[in-house]
């Protein structure tokens, strides 16, 4: 899957969020702007936003990340529920969720936007640092508000699942509902 897009941000003179996987929230520019776009088949696209506003939620693997018009930050996009994709409940992940949008950034002392489930971090409100997506999910991390800098998103993983018993070796190996899972979260 591809890197999600970066998010806007005033110190980096890139207003609108970066296209990616999924793709990255924006920042409050004049008349407006459009999240990063995501790519067909492995996210969506990051919040729009107004003139006058909080940074835009970015973009999760399940849905597109919150537009925003207040000063609050925007929510990040849910991200794929791999139980649903699956039809059966693994031990490859906390919730089977990955890939959550980062929340974006509040405006001053406004509230910052909530991670996507699925590994996405908190936005940032005035003197409060943005949480990092969290390790091993694929999870946008959280957008920075008036002063402080975005984090960074979480590492991502690898599941490969097969019919049957267990063939293949490599990575953390668990065996569910008639399938085999190998997760990698390094390089193996």
């Amino acid at each position: 899957a591809l890197g999600g897009g970066g998010g806007g941000s005033y110190n980096a003179n890139q207003a609108q969020g970066g296209s990616g996987g999924s793709g990255g929230g924006s920042r409050p520019a004049p008349g407006g702007l459009p999240g990063g776009a995501g790519t067909s088949g492995q996210g969506n696209d990051g919040g729009s936003v107004d003139a006058d506003s909080g940074g835009s939620g970015g973009g999760g693997a399940g849905a597109a990340g919150q537009s925003i018009t207040g000063f609050d930050g925007g929510n990040g996009g849910i991200g794929l529920n791999t139980y649903s994709a699956w039809a059966t409940a693994t031990s490859t992940g906390d919730s089977g969720y990955y890939a959550g949008g980062g929340g974006g950034g509040a405006y001053l002392s406004n509230t910052g936007g909530s991670g996507g489930t699925g590994g996405g971090g908190a936005g940032s409100t005035q003197n409060v640092v943005p949480t990092a997506g969290s390790a091993n999910t694929g999870g946008g991390g959280g957008g920075g508000g008036s002063y402080e800098a975005g984090a960074n998103g979480g590492r991502g993983i690898v599941i490969i699942r097969y019919a049957g018993s267990q063939i293949g070796t490599g990575g953390t190996v668990v065996e569910s509902g008639g399938y085999t899972y190998h997760t990698f979260t390094s390089s193996g």
